[in-house]
């Protein structure tokens, strides 16, 4: 007889995925809550401090994200129909209710403030990724929906690789505020004194995440909490990986001077994946039997696979030029100035959005349906996986933009979704410690679907509740 740790570790192995039409379709809920939200936010009014208001956000935007990957998981189109109906019921009556203001455009508009989709994409991406990390624990998450072993695509692959690209697009403010103050005006010429500085600078910065990395080793291993193994090896794990970052993106800064970014990431997700197809590292990766042969074989999945998420991080970076601010800058499409010169690289937020989702659509079936390439791997972070986490999250930061658009970019109207992206990294740690909490409390693997249910939405509640209070007491904690 199995321990329970074995069960639960063969839980979430050996998994397969699911298709990338369903991926889109479960995460595509979130856009059509925040559509029906907004629009009974005008019903409603401004008071976003009333408990119904409150119950209203809490539903839009955490309760439908749970159903979606649980109890409705197999019966999507349900939640479609019934968001449509009710956003065309609230339109008809928000044409009798809402008053009609004029819009106003202000003369003078800053470049860079916060901009309401970019809140509510990376909210909700937070909210879901969270809510799946102690999801599939209970057999109400599909397994389809849990990360594959070697090959393929799910929800929870997505969700990791999201998590580093939004990290990416929001460590982009950093630059272009470097580029206003015109620290970087002389950004071509090198300087060794600059450079490392900037590398004690962000080894300074990635030391919080790594000392919560080395937490996480030490607490898997004494409470002997189940791990799977071929997702990052025997010691690494997610927040190392997030950890080493900074240090890297500070070694590459030379070349960021010289080379806009996208062709960076893009050099970088070629070199690794030549050295995966032609130089034998995947054989190396992939080898079981020389598991336990020294440190690097421990860690393989996790030391290699950074390559592709510092591929990731940095595409994340190359969106912030015309994502984040709100006026076009000269090049904005490929490069961080702080001119506000025309070309035919200037584009706005949206047409940079529109170009950028076809690109990368375009380049990840076009190198997925290729036989000259393997099939996506969220364990290697090999190319096909880069491109596909790219396309996905243009396609859905498109998707935020344009309802943006529709209702106006004063704030998201949710108090939830803003107190989560302002303290994100902690809501994923909370995430983590609540989730390895109720691991060791009960047994996921015996709850029906019912009971799993209202225990992640229990979870997903407290989460919400705890950035929420921090954002009323203005306590932000920056890691």
């Amino acid at each position: 007889m199995s321990s329970l740790k074995d069960q639960k570790q063969q839980f979430v192995s050996d998994l397969l995925g699911g298709s990338l039409k369903e991926i889109y379709s479960i995460v595509g809920v979130s856009i059509a809550s925040l559509f029906t939200f907004k629009i009974l936010a005008q019903v409603l009014g401004n008071n976003n401090n009333g408990v119904l208001y409150i119950i209203h956000d809490l539903y839009f935007n955490v309760f439908l994200l749970v159903c979606s990957v649980t109890i409705y998981s197999n019966n999507i189109l349900f939640m479609y129909k019934a968001l449509g109906a009710a956003s065309l019921l609230l339109f008809i009556v928000s044409l009798f209710v809402v008053k009609k203001t004029p819009k106003t455009q202000k003369p003078n508009v800053e470049l860079l403030t916060p901009k309401s989709f970019v809140t509510a994409y990376r909210s909700h991406m937070l909210i879901l990724t969270n809510i799946a990390i102690l999801a599939v624990d209970f057999h109400v998450f599909p397994r389809r929906f849990a990360k594959v072993e070697t090959w393929g695509t799910s929800i929870m692959d997505m969700g990791v690789g999201s998590f580093v690209f939004s990290m990416g697009v929001v460590n982009s403010r950093s630059l272009i505020k470097q580029n206003l103050s015109g620290s970087n005006t002389k950004k071509t010429q090198f300087s060794a004194t600059s450079y490392f500085k900037l590398l004690i600078s962000n080894t300074k910065k990635s030391m919080p995440m790594l000392v919560l990395g080395v937490i996480r080793l030490i607490s898997v291993k004494g409470l002997e909490y189940q791990e799977h193994v071929t997702e990052y090896g025997i010691h690494w794990n997610f927040f190392i990986t997030i950890g080493f970052l900074p240090i890297f993106i500070a070694i590459l800064d030379p070349l960021f001077n010289l080379i806009p970014r996208f062709l960076v990431a893009s050099l970088i997700s070629v070199v690794y994946e030549i050295a995966l197809c032609q130089g034998g590292l995947l054989k190396f990766i992939l080898t079981s039997e020389n598991r336990l042969d020294n440190i690097l074989t421990m860690n393989k999945e996790g030391m290699f696979s950074f390559f592709g998420y510092l591929s990731i991080f940095i595409y994340g970076q190359s969106f912030g030029p015309f994502v984040l601010t709100n006026k076009p800058t000269y090049n904005n499409l490929i490069s961080f100035t702080n001119t506000t010169k025309k070309s035919l690289l200037t584009v706005t937020t949206t047409t940079g959005l529109l170009i950028t989702t076809v690109i990368y659509q375009l380049a990840f079936n076009i190198i997925n349906e290729s036989s000259y390439f393997h099939n996506v791997s969220r364990r290697l972070a090999n190319l096909p996986y880069v491109l596909m986490i790219v396309a996905y999250n243009a396609f859905f930061l498109l998707c935020y933009n344009l309802i943006e658009n529709f209702f106006g970019s004063n704030n998201t109207g949710s108090k939830i979704l803003d107190s989560t992206n302002k303290n994100g990294l902690v809501f994923f740690l909370i995430g983590n410690l609540m989730t390895g909490l109720v691991n060791l409390t009960i047994n996921t693997l015996e709850c029906d679907n019912k009971l799993a249910t209202i225990i992640i939405m229990g979870y997903a509640t407290i989460l919400v509740s705890i950035t929420y209070l921090m954002n009323e007491y203005k306590i932000y904690i920056k890691i």
